[in-house]
């Protein structure tokens, strides 16, 4: 056998040896303990505040919907420039 040969033999017999560690109890029942899901529970605090955050959050977003509704109708009748070199620059007349 040539070099090559013997140095992959080598590798795969010290594989051979190896042995099992063994695991401390107190390591072994604390992983299982961890990897059990616990189930949260919230209170009814929790829950109203929750569902209150939604709620704002809902209508700051409504409100800016609106703004933003009013804000496009005004400069838009004002502005019609802006129209004009946004329809020249998109235009595909080459």
């Amino acid at each position: 056998m040539n070099t090559k040969e013997n140095w992959i033999e080598e590798t795969l017999h010290s594989l051979d040896t190896l042995q099992r560690i063994e695991v401390p109890l107190t390591l072994s029942s604390s992983l299982v303990n961890y990897s059990k899901q616990k189930e949260i529970r919230l209170s009814a605090i929790q829950k109203w505040t929750i569902a209150a955050s939604v709620l704002v959050l809902l209508g700051i977003n409504l409100v800016s919907i609106t703004q933003y509704s009013k804000n496009t109708k005004t400069t838009s009748s004002v502005s019609n420039e802006k129209n004009v070199v946004y329809k020249e620059y998109f235009s595909s007349d080459y």
